[in-house]
């Protein structure tokens, strides 16, 4: 126990070093401690990471403590051992200076206000999100302000840091519709805002393909990989994501819509409104997945709050099968999947966390069940059963 009030003590101190409320004293107490702290570095590190505050406050929001744990227990089928108690205390001393940090992290984004704006959530350098233009031209996003003034002359502008704004493209006087195509890397998300005022959230390996303006009576836009749409209601005027192999014909409603080119379904969630999935009609909180190869269709029922939380840079899972759960977590940190025991990818398991966290808290989480081990090699995970 003397371990962890030292820790919380470290906490406090690095907050109010965040704060500028150290003495000199203070200061060189604060140096020696963070020394002999084998995590000392890396909790300052975390903490002075506006990002990751931030994300940080959208797991506290949403974390429900006595039923996640629960769920712990429930999973493993055994009573709490003592060992996982004692992480479970480390991580809420490692989550304690970064809630007390938050208040800092808003006095500083005032002055963040003032640095300049990037539009794009690309987390691998080596990896860029693109806008294809008409006439096959290719434009780094992370680099478009060099085409801004080319950009805003046809209506198009970079909405705050966050991505590409079509809604005020009607402003300009020319008529002409043109298609452009953003593509998102393994790694990497977007947000767009299309010219009817609609939100697309795009994830990890990912493309859709767009009118720069909506002309005629319906709109269309072209999805491979999977999006969370947030669609501008007019009924006047439905809304279609054309996938692969389905349609998925709208009003205006919040979903989400996954059909990655190597799979074999495309899955619709639908958090809020009414779609229509060939002529069969979801309601809130419901999932309907098209299997390619049959024709037919899966019905289940779904928390559509869990698909929301995603375009906020989480994993929501929810009684997941392993292998969906893994391929997901492939797409944004860039390994590929081995099964030693393929009848692991059929166990099915749930947690929420950030984006942000290293794949290996991700893959602790899921060894806490008692149910599963992993091996990473290289770019490999490999997935072993328990004996």
């Amino acid at each position: 126990m003397e371990k962890y009030k030292k820790s919380i003590k470290l906490a406090e101190r690095i907050t109010r070093y965040l704060k500028g409320d150290l003495s000199e004293a203070e200061m060189l107490v604060l140096k020696k401690s963070l020394k002999e702290s084998s995590d000392g570095e890396q909790l300052l590190t975390k903490i002075r990471d506006q990002k990751n505050i931030a994300a940080k406050q959208v797991l506290y929001d949403s974390f429900d403590a006595k039923k996640n744990w629960e769920q712990i227990r429930k999973a493993t089928g055994r009573k709490v051992h003592r060992r996982i108690y004692r992480m479970s205390w480390y991580a809420a001393i490692l989550i304690l200076p970064l809630m007390v940090a938050i208040p800092v992290w808003y006095v500083d984004r005032v002055k963040e206000m003032e640095r300049p704006q990037y539009i794009v959530d690309a987390y691998f350098e080596r990896h860029k999100t693109i806008l294809e233009l008409p006439g096959g031209q290719i434009v780094d996003l992370d680099t478009v302000k060099n085409i801004a003034k080319e950009l805003n002359e046809f209506g198009v502008i970079l909405e705050e840091g966050k991505g590409l704004n079509y809604s005020g493209i009607d402003s300009i006087v020319d008529n002409k519709v043109e298609y452009h195509r953003i593509v998102v890397p393994r790694g990497g998300e977007y947000n767009l805002k299309l010219a009817d005022g609609t939100d697309v959230w795009m994830f990890a390996d990912s493309e859709i393909r767009f009118p720069t303006r909506f002309k005629g009576n319906k709109r269309e836009v072209y999805l491979e990989g999977e999006a969370y749409f947030d669609v501008h209601h007019d009924p006047v005027h439905p809304f279609y994501v054309k996938t692969k192999s389905l349609d998925v014909k709208v009003l205006g409603t919040s979903f989400n819509v996954k059909a990655y080119r190597n799979t074999s379904i495309v899955e619709t969630s639908l958090v809020e409104g009414v779609v229509s999935v060939k002529d069969n009609v979801l309601r809130p909180d419901m999932q309907a997945t098209y299997h390619e190869e049959s024709g037919d269709f899966s019905y289940r029922k779904i928390k559509g709050e869990n698909y929301r939380l995603r375009k906020e840079q989480m994993f929501v899972f929810e009684e997941e099968r392993l292998d969906d759960i893994l391929q997901e977590m492939a797409r944004w940190y860039d390994f590929e999947v081995f099964y030693r025991n393929p009848e692991m990818a059929e166990k099915r398991f749930g947690f929420k966390l950030e984006k942000y966290e290293h794949v290996d808290s991700l893959l602790k989480i899921l060894e806490l069940t008692g149910e599963v081990k992993f091996e990473m090699n290289g770019k490999t995970l490999i997935v072993k059963g328990v004996n």
